[in-house]
């Protein structure tokens, strides 16, 4: 046996294994336990390239919204807000839910400066808007009545 016969047998071979283990797939992780590790990595948020541009527009503007909120020391609004920040990049239709609900509670948080004021709440219903934009875009919340 030639040098060369036994490093195509040794190729063949690798690329007959290679195609069992793609066949196999999804149960092989399960059976070698590394199940965990691929669910971790598809939980991780896109990159912020990859993020439809109105949800980037809502990110910015819950970003703003935290730092407003930060310079106040309302470290509880912050806290929720950044979780349904995470929840929006991880899993859209539900962080988009998650916004819309806590929207409904900054509504209610009033600044001593009424121009504070008025730019919170212009903040909080630029970001209502795009959220329900984006729900539109997606077909989780339901658009205008057409006119009969």
């Amino acid at each position: 046996m030639t040098v060369l016969e036994l490093a195509v047998g040794l190729v063949a071979g690798l690329l007959f294994v290679i195609g069992i283990a793609i066949m196999a797939g999804p149960e092989l992780t399960r059976a070698l336990g590394l199940e965990r590790l691929s669910a971790s990595r598809r939980r991780s948020p896109a990159p912020a390239g990859e993020l439809h541009p109105t949800t980037a527009s809502c990110l910015a503007t819950s970003a703003r919204l935290m730092v407003m909120l930060r310079e106040r020391g309302l470290e509880r609004h912050v806290t929720a807000l950044r979780l349904a920040r995470r929840r929006l990049q991880v899993e859209e239709a539900r962080g988009i839910q998650d916004m819309r609900q806590l929207l409904r509670h900054l509504r209610t948080i009033r600044f001593e400066d009424e121009s504070d004021q008025r730019l919170f709440r212009g903040l909080v219903d630029k970001l209502r808007r795009e959220l329900d934009d984006r729900a539109q875009q997606l077909e989780i919340l339901p658009g205008p009545k057409p006119i009969d």
